[in-house]
Order: structure tokens, then C-alpha cells, then sequence
């Protein structure tokens, strides 16, 4: 009986081990989530970067050219800005010997500039040209200069109060700009009114006397009366005057108020 002979296996026989497909599974799987994450990151980056561009399409979608306006008569300058969908405001007026009454002199934000839709472009229009002198106010009553300014064609600014003595109340005692000035950028001219007269006196001596006859001096002489404080004095009588500010013999105006302590 013959037997069939037996042929050995070599030992280095390239024979793949049994677990080795499960392996190349796993590191294609790796490998298609590492390109899937990679091709997510750059649609995300895609998506991100078209937002952002379209934010800016859309904001400056809203914003239009400033068109220039200056030299337009202001009926002219506003057509113009509502043609472009903005507005025009007036901050001021001042003359101008080359420019009509009524025409832009100035406007801001300036032309060619953008901004947005609906915004206001603020405009200096012109009062033409000065022919009238400023007219002299000083020593007027402020009734009369009201009065004088119309005619010359200006108007009254602002208008301040002080005290000084020679001036009534109510009396014009300084303006800008000075009388018969021709150089001019407003039509308002400011003035310094007097408030009355600046009445001063002496304090008078009112220590060691009564409260009561104080009250009635203060009153009948015209002086204001501050603040009143008791304290215990045993070299005064009780309700006389233990102090007084200001002092005897300091210089006082009609507006300064006197202080007492009194004894109790």
C-alpha cells in the first residue's frame, strides 16, 4: 500500500493571519473620518466666509455717496440729497459778500465721502451780502436795542447779566461785535445787560444785642440774614448775639448773607 507523502509546510509561508482584514477595516474607516472631518472644516470655512460677505454686500447696500451741494440754493441742495435718499439739516447762517442769501456755503459730511441712507448732511447756508453797519447798543435800554437790531437787520444773540454801578437796570453795557463793524460771520450780536445797581455797605457791629432787635435792624436796612446757630456763651445774655460773620467793618454787597450765633 503506497502513502501519499506528506508535503511540510514552510514555516515563512506568507500566509495572512486571520484577524489581519479586520485590521485594514479599521484603518480605512480612520481614514475616511479624517477625510470626511477635513471636508466639513472647509465647507464650514466656505459657509463662514460667505456670511461675512454678505454682511457686507448688505451694509454697504445701505450707505450712498455724499453728492456736493455747495453753491446750491438750498430749495436746489435739498433735491439733490433726496435724490440720493438723504436729508439736509441747517446748523447755521453767516454773510457772505460772494454768495446769494439762501446758498450753501458749507456742508458736512463733504462730498464724495458715504455714509448711510436717510442720514442728514448739515449745511452753513448764505445771509448774502452785509450792507448795514452793526449798530451802536451800548447805554440803550435793552427794549430799545431790540428794536435798533431789527432795523439794521441783525437780531439779538445771547445775552448776559452783570452788576456794575452807573448802570440802571435793563441798560446795555457792552456788545460783540463792536459797534460799526463790517466784517461779519453771524447776524446776532451778543450784549452785557446791567442787573442794577451794586449797592455796598459796612457791616455793622450787632454783637451782645438781642436777637429780636437784630431781626428787625437787618430788615428795615435791607441785609439778608443766613444761617443761625445756638451755643453756650456765659459772657452773653441768653438770646443776644455772641458772633457774627461777616465781621464788623467788612465790605458787603446786596447779595451777601450775614451769620449769627446766638447765645442760649
Amino acid at each position: 500500500m503506497k502513502h501519499q507523502p506528506r508535503v511540510a509546510r514552510n514555516p515563512q509561508s506568507p500566509t495572512a493571519p486571520e484577524h489581519e482584514p479586520t485590521k485594514r477595516t479599521i484603518h480605512e474607516q480612520v481614514l475616511i473620518v479624517g477625510k470626511l472631518t477635513v471636508l466639513l472644516g472647509v465647507l464650514i470655512a466656505v459657509g463662514l466666509s460667505s456670511a461675512y460677505m454678505g454682511m457686507r454686500l448688505a451694509v454697504r447696500g445701505t450707505e450712498v455717496e455724499v453728492p456736493s451741494i455747495i453753491g446750491q440754493p438750498v430749495g436746489t441742495a435739498t433735491e439733490i440729497l433726496e435724490q440720493v435718499n438723504l436729508q439736509r439739516e441747517v446748523i447755521g447762517e453767516r454773510f457772505d459778500s460772494e454768495a446769494l442769501k439762501g446758498v450753501v456755503l458749507s456742508q458736512a459730511p463733504p462730498a464724495g465721502g458715504t455714509i448711510k441712507a436717510q442720514r442728514k448732511v448739515q449745511v452753513i447756508l448764505s445771509l448774502g451780502a452785509k450792507k448795514s453797519p452793526v449798530p451802536d447798543l451800548r447805554g440803550a435800554p435793552l427794549r430799545v436795542a431790540r428794536l435798533l437790531v431789527s432795523q439794521a437787520g441783525f437780531e439779538l444773540g445771547n445775552i448776559s447779566e452783570i452788576s456794575m454801578d452807573g448802570f440802571p437796570k435793563g441798560q446795555i453795557v457792552q456788545q460783540f461785535p463792536p459797534p460799526n463793524s463790517k466784517e461779519l460771520l453771524s447776524p446776532k450780536i451778543d450784549v452785557l445787560v446791567s442787573n442794577g445797581f451794586l449797592s455796598r455797605y459796612v457791616m455793622p457791629d450787632v454783637t451782645n444785642q438781642s436777637l429780636n432787635a437784630v431781626l428787625l435792624f437787618f430788615e428795615k436796612n435791607g441785609f439778608k440774614l443766613g444761617e443761625i446757630q445756638y451755643r453756650d456763651s456765659p459772657t452773653v445774655s441768653r438770646g443776644a448775639v455772641v458772633k457774627q460773620f461777616p465781621e464788623p467793618g467788612y465790605m458787603l454787597t446786596g447779595g451777601d448773607t450775614i451769620n449769627l450765633e446766638i447765645a442760649r
